[in-house]
């Protein structure tokens, strides 16, 4: 014991490993080494040691308190959760082992159970920045506002804690609050520029307020940090898309097709970027695939039905699109395309009510308005039809400028220095 707390940490280790060769049965040596073996980073030699002493002492709380901590130091979870939920069941009565118990509990996906032990350790831990962290992400499923207000705690005692900085940025996007959540990530892409689940946060709240050239950059700097990181090389291709590189994203795709062959979304991506460079059999090909794997993604199948009406296979397209309303008759796209092809064969009652639909559902679908106009122009009201085409006509244009809205954020003048992550 001396020897470690006086730092001389591998010199503990070899007396420890002298005296068990003596005292093999001996719970406190046991423990002691997992204590020293984890200081010096050797995890599986510590992991072993603690479970020499468990299986010697079962009722140990101390020993299921380090192991425990030892687990949750190294991200396992849920065996951190097993291990410290143990300990306080034998007795362990330690704020730490209890808010690292909360801890586990979170990331395991239980932020109810973890609420209730963060708000019985107030009083012991309420000063300290991780617990209000650690109880904003507990409440922010449940009460974006309290965990917002507990995220503001928490920067209020560390003000460059990235957890922290991220948390509220969730907090803020759940209460529609997108400029709020960038600044935050800003903030904490000023006191972490190599943290990549800040570059990954960022590039989605990026992708949902258009900023595509920002999207980029940040997932290039993602994935160029964490090449196997699955999660930075699929968001790099979304970005891509954000700024019409479709080759580009196109190849970053397939890279992630391989390494995750059955998620839907990337066979949907890609047949959908087939069709951007006129590729329609790999196209309907992509887009198949993708609907085996997930029949009900009915973008996916509005796709598939485009394709075929661009093959000029208009029954295929109208099974599809049929399909689509079946399972979602307020699906707008389907809709407005089914209007298109009832009004093509003089059926302009139905053809109105498809439309009709369509814009009901998505009021700022310029397809729909451009399909109602030329039916009721067909039909002769010339003022109605006149008023559709402006609309048609307004609402193209927003969506040709928004297309070109594509802003690089600046850094802020007074960002905080960077912090102990």
């Amino acid at each position: 014991m001396q020897l470690i707390q006086s730092g001389r940490v591998a010199d503990a280790i070899r007396v420890l490993r002298q005296a068990l060769t003596r005292k093999s049965s001996d719970v406190g040596l046991w423990n002691l080494l997992g204590i020293a073996e984890s200081e010096q980073g050797h995890m599986p030699a510590a992991l072993a040691a603690f479970r020499k002493g468990i299986a010697l002492a079962p009722h140990s709380p101390s020993l299921y308190e380090n192991i425990g901590l030892l687990y949750y130091r190294t991200a396992d979870y849920r065996e951190a959760e097993r291990a410290l939920a143990k300990a306080v069941e034998l007795g362990s009565e330690k704020p730490e082992v209890r808010f690292s118990l909360a801890a586990s509990r979170i990331q395991n996906g239980k932020p109810g159970e973890a609420l209730d032990e963060l708000r019985a350790l107030e009083p012991a831990l309420g000063q300290r920045g991780e617990y209000w962290t650690e109880r904003g992400m507990a409440e922010l499923n449940a009460d974006a506002a309290a965990a917002s207000g507990s995220f503001d705690r928490a920067l209020a005692i560390t003000p460059g804690d990235v957890r922290a900085l991220n948390g509220a940025a969730w907090a803020a996007e759940k209460r529609n609050k997108d400029e709020e959540a960038l600044s935050l990530l800003i903030r904490a892409r000023t006191a972490a520029p190599h943290d990549v689940p800040t570059l990954l946060h960022f590039t989605l709240v990026c992708l949902r307020r258009d900023l595509g050239p920002d999207a980029v950059a940040a997932a290039e700097e993602a994935h160029r940090l964490q090449p196997k990181n699955d999660a930075a090389l699929y968001l790099l291709a979304r970005a891509e898309i954000a700024v019409e590189k479709w080759q580009g994203a196109y190849d970053l795709f397939e890279q992630f097709s391989r390494r995750v062959p059955a998620y839907p979304l990337t066979w949907f991506a890609l047949g959908w970027l087939d069709e951007k460079l006129d590729r329609p059999t790999h196209a309907r090909a992509n887009l198949e695939h993708c609907l085996s794997l997930a029949p009900k993604l009915a973008d996916a199948r509005y796709e598939l039905s485009q394709v075929y009406l661009n093959d000029g296979d208009e029954a295929k397209a109208t099974d599809e699109l049929n399909a689509i309303i079946r399972q979602n008759p307020r699906h707008a796209k389907a809709n407005s395309a089914l209007g298109e092809i009832l009004m093509r064969h003089g059926d302009f009652a139905a053809a109105e009510s498809q439309l009709e639909t369509a814009i009901h559902e998505d009021p700022n679908l310029s397809a729909a308005h451009h399909r109602l106009s030329k039916l009721y122009y067909r039909e002769g009201r010339a003022a109605d039809g006149e008023r559709e085409r402006e609309i048609a006509a307004r609402l193209a244009a927003h969506e040709r400028e928004g297309r070109k809205l594509q802003l690089m954020l600046a850094e802020p003048e007074g960002s905080p220095a960077p912090a102990r992550k």
